[in-house]
């Protein structure tokens, strides 16, 4: 049942980013939200009494004796809680955007920054505490953050088609918008490292001497081992774990990925069409 509640949240999440862009299919939209919290509520009330969660970080590197570079999970942190707790945070977090969905109705967004942006920063913050709660590993690590991330940003994307000018305009405004989304989890990251808070995004050990049995790190430019070692908690290691990968790496390749959808949208509105 784990694996069907993680399904169900990565649905709601796709149909709630395309319910803010789409006004039609946003009754659909909460009809996942509501199916997915109720799922998870099941689970966690017929589940386990109580779960523990192991969280790790994923990086790319040379696991074991390999010889080609994969990724390789270090484990960060070990959370344990009463099993039914964990589905929660997913409830509250869709009872909100079912009401705010609701509320808009069939209008179309005016901005198109402020709900994409709270919807990608909200589901951050319930990815997180789910983790504290010792949620399923189906439920917080496959896909992680890009799980409702992308969606937030395909509708901040798909609202900014429409809305802006120019494909100049388009172009800076999609870049801004997929460094923003993704701030707060680089902020969270850096704050969860440098107090050992562990989660997901607690790098503090990664790329040190306690990570050589789990696999030597890689530079993702060149592929090429970290030699030396980071040291835990110093500039280097928060610069290549952290904000390189969150601030430069990951919004590039949401820009490049979502900018041609963007770009069709505000083509075909432009020249008259409607992709609604």
């Amino acid at each position: 049942m784990d694996l069907l509640a993680a399904l169900l949240q990565l649905a709601a999440f796709v149909m709630l980013g395309l319910g803010l862009a789409l006004p039609k299919l946003r009754l659909t939209a909460i009809a996942a939200l509501l199916v997915a919290a109720g799922v998870g509520l099941a689970d966690g009330l017929l589940g386990p009494a109580e779960r523990t969660l192991e969280t790790v970080h994923h990086y790319a590197g040379y696991a074991g004796n390999d010889l080609e570079v994969s990724m390789v999970a270090f484990p960060t942190g070990t959370a344990t809680a009463p099993g039914w707790q964990w589905p929660l945070p997913f409830v509250g977090f869709a009872a909100l955007w079912s009401i705010v969905l609701w509320s808009r109705g069939r209008q179309q967004l005016r901005g198109p920054f402020v709900l994409p942006l709270l919807y990608a920063w909200s589901a951050t913050a319930t990815w997180l505490w789910m983790q504290l709660l010792a949620a399923p590993s189906a439920v917080i690590q496959p896909a992680g953050l890009d799980r409702f991330l992308w969606p937030a940003c395909l509708a901040l994307a798909l609202l900014l088609a429409r809305q802006v000018s120019g494909i100049l305009m388009l172009i800076v405004m999609v870049s801004a918008a997929m460094l923003a989304a993704r701030l707060p989890a680089a902020l969270f990251s850096k704050l969860a490292s440098d107090n050992g808070l562990g989660t997901v995004l607690d790098v503090s050990a990664v790329g040190t001497k306690a990570t050589s049995a789990a696999g030597e790190i890689v530079n993702p430019l060149n592929q090429m081992v970290f030699d030396p070692r980071f040291s835990a908690g110093s500039s280097d290691q928060q610069f290549w774990l952290i904000w390189l990968l969150h601030l430069i790496i990951f919004p590039a390749i949401y820009t490049l990925s979502l900018f041609g959808i963007a770009l069709g949208v505000h083509l075909w509105h432009v020249h008259g069409g409607d992709p609604e």
